[in-house]
This record gives C-alpha cells, sequence and structure tokens, in this order.
C-alpha cells in the first residue's frame, strides 16, 4: 500500500472548441456512412488510474494498479482489462472476466495495446470473423504507433483519434462512465474494509486484498452498470446518434437531467489524459507528455 496526494489538475478546454468537436462528429458521421457499421461494431476505449479509499486528502490505493474499460454503442461491457505493477504474473486464478496484464511501471504501453486488441477487442462479439468496426480512443501515445495502426488495420478496424483536450466532451467513457464505475468499485473496497476477509503482518498492520478480490470488485462494479447508461453515453458524444438528426438532442441534454450515472467523470490525476493543462514539468517528463501528442484531431 502507498499514500499518495491527490492532484487538483484544471481541464482546459481549447480555444478551437467548437471547429474541433465539429470535425471530430463530421468525421464520425462521414466514417459511419461509407462503412455502415453496426451500433456493436462502434467501441470506446479508455485506460484510467483506479484509486480505492479516500482518506483526508491522501488515496489509499495499490501501486500502479490500472484498469482498461471498453464498451459498444449499442450497450455491450467488453473484458476489463486490469495492469497490476509488477514484474511477474501473480501465481493466482483469476476470474474470466477479467484480463490481467503486468508491467514492471503499471504502465499501459505498447505492448499493453496489442494485447489489449488481441484479447478484447478481437474477442468482442463479431471480432473474430473481423467484422470492420470503428474504435474511438484518445491520444495515448500507444495509441498512434505504426504497430498499432498495422494492427488494428489487420483486424479491419478504424480508428477514430479523439482531438486533445476533447476527451471530457466526446469521449463516452469519460463522459458518462467512469464515475459511477469507480464509485461501485469504492463501495466494495469500503465494504471490505468493515467486513471482508483480511489478514496480517507479524506486526499487526493489515495486507491489502489479494489480487484476484480486486478483479471481483472490478467485475462486479463493471457488470453494475446498465446498457442503457452506456447507449445514452454513445449519443452524448455524438458517436452513435441517428444519421438522420432526430437524436441530435443528447448532445444539448442539461447535465441536471442525466441521471446520477451519466455524470461527467471526477477529474482525479489521470495520466493517459490528453486534456490535463497546467501540469508541472516534473509530471510532463514522469508520464512522457510531449507536444507532438497535441496535434490536431487525426483520424486514421
Amino acid at each position: 500500500m502507498v499514500l499518495r496526494q491527490k492532484t487538483k489538475i484544471a481541464q482546459k478546454l481549447p480555444a478551437d472548441l467548437d471547429s474541433k468537436v465539429i470535425s471530430f462528429h463530421q468525421y464520425i458521421i462521414q466514417q459511419r456512412i461509407k462503412h455502415g457499421y453496426a451500433l456493436s461494431s462502434i467501441g470506446n476505449m479508455d485506460e484510467t488510474p483506479m484509486n480505492f479509499d479516500m482518506v483526508g486528502n491522501k488515496t489509499v490505493h495499490h501501486k500502479g494498479e490500472k484498469m482498461v474499460l471498453a464498451c459498444t454503442a449499442d450497450g455491450a461491457k467488453l473484458r476489463r482489462m486490469i495492469i497490476f505493477k509488477r514484474k511477474t504474473m501473480p501465481k493466482l486464478k483469476f476470474h474470466v472476466g477479467c484480463f490481467v496484464h503486468v508491467n514492471e511501471k503499471g504502465w499501459m504501453d505498447e505492448e499493453g495495446v496489442k494485447l489489449w486488441l488481441d484479447n478484447v477487442w478481437s474477442r468482442r462479439p463479431g471480432g473474430l470473423i473481423q467484422k470492420r468496426s470503428l474504435l474511438v480512443w484518445d491520444m495515448f501515445r500507444a495509441h498512434l504507433t505504426p504497430s498499432t495502426k498495422q494492427r488494428l488495420a489487420r483486424i479491419n478496424t478504424d480508428a477514430t483519434v479523439i482531438p486533445a483536450g476533447l476527451t471530457l466532451l466526446v469521449q463516452p467513457l469519460d463522459v458518462c462512465l467512469n464515475k459511477p464505475f469507480k464509485d461501485r468499485i469504492r463501495e466494495q473496497w469500503n465494504e471490505w474494509m468493515v467486513s471482508g476477509e483480511k489478514s496480517f503482518t507479524k506486526g499487526g498492520n493489515m495486507r491489502a486484498p489479494q489480487l484476484d478480490v480486486l478483479c471481483k470488485f472490478v467485475i462486479k462494479a463493471w457488470n453494475d452498470i446498465d446498457a442503457e447508461t452506456i447507449i445514452k453515453s454513445f449519443k452524448k458524444c455524438g458517436i452513435s446518434n441517428s444519421l438522420d438528426g432526430m437524436e441530435d438532442d443528447y448532445l444539448w441534454q442539461d447535465e441536471e437531467e442525466a441521471e446520477a450515472e451519466t455524470t461527467p467523470s471526477d477529474t482525479e490525476f489521470d495520466p493517459y489524459d490528453d486534456c490535463l493543462t497546467n501540469v508541472s514539468q516534473d509530471i510532463i517528463d514522469i508520464f512522457m507528455i510531449s507536444d507532438d501528442e497535441q496535434d490536431d484531431f487525426k483520424g486514421f
């Protein structure tokens, strides 16, 4: 276990917000008209760190824990991927609902993206027959490498890269799903802290729960997100709305009208998020955020 200071980082929208959002939506519509994707073949993927129990102005969690969530516009939830900060795979039997990966730095890198594409995205309904699909994700550098693009082409997947700074507006997982998912995990963590089975060191310190227990938290939390919320999240972001314009009102729905499950994600520090601004140079150096990741919108 480790204590970490919570980081407050302002999220500043780009000056050319309207034109970037319009370009994004235009590209999505063009791709949908051209290829006629089924809703089950339009997906969103996001990597995010996971904090558990909140104690004062500190967060208590496992070092390097990362979640990779993905869903499709028809409301389906794909297999969860969890990255633990370890050199070797733990000798535990994990639930089939989770794909577990380890990384020495607890980082989602190019190898992790490859594993996710092979073990999660390619195994979704329609993935094995390589039905043409559309994957929406952010500008994280591992999403943009030549090898990633080549692998996407081999599995017949078109990728749409969200413009820098707009994930909090047009990425379904960021806009509507990450927060209720994390809230549900924290509820289970709190229950475990109160009544779960625990073990202690010789000095009387409580050990963290086993990694397979954390996987069960993740599975239950993701299962608890209902399909209708996922469907609405894609429409809220302008990705799966009917092409006749009859569902455009979803884009302008007031947040007050949305259910608790569809409130925007909380602004905890996320090293994978491209919309973070006012970050110290130390943090930039640590997470390798470079100017070349702040290009204009790209679709490939």
